[in-house]
């Protein structure tokens, strides 16, 4: 478990260990989404389409190879 404190300007330090943990650098962007005694942070994806390809874990067949074998 980690622990932050709030400053008088509002902001918020992630503790190092985990900011190194996660690959967190200056500039990183979050979503803050509030869920009743919660706040839950969830890093921007810089490239969504890139970050979405990664997650099906194999390449896209290019058209060209589908029309091949009727495919398209």
């Amino acid at each position: 478990m980690y622990k932050a404190t709030l400053s008088a300007r509002g902001q918020i330090v992630i503790p190092a260990e985990l900011r190194k943990r996660l690959s967190l650098e200056a500039g990183t962007s979050f979503r803050l989404y509030d869920k009743g005694d919660k706040i839950v942070l969830i890093r921007e994806v810089k490239d969504p389409v890139g970050h979405g390809l990664g997650i099906l874990r194999r390449e896209a067949t290019p058209l060209e190879e589908n029309k091949e074998n009727g495919r398209a």
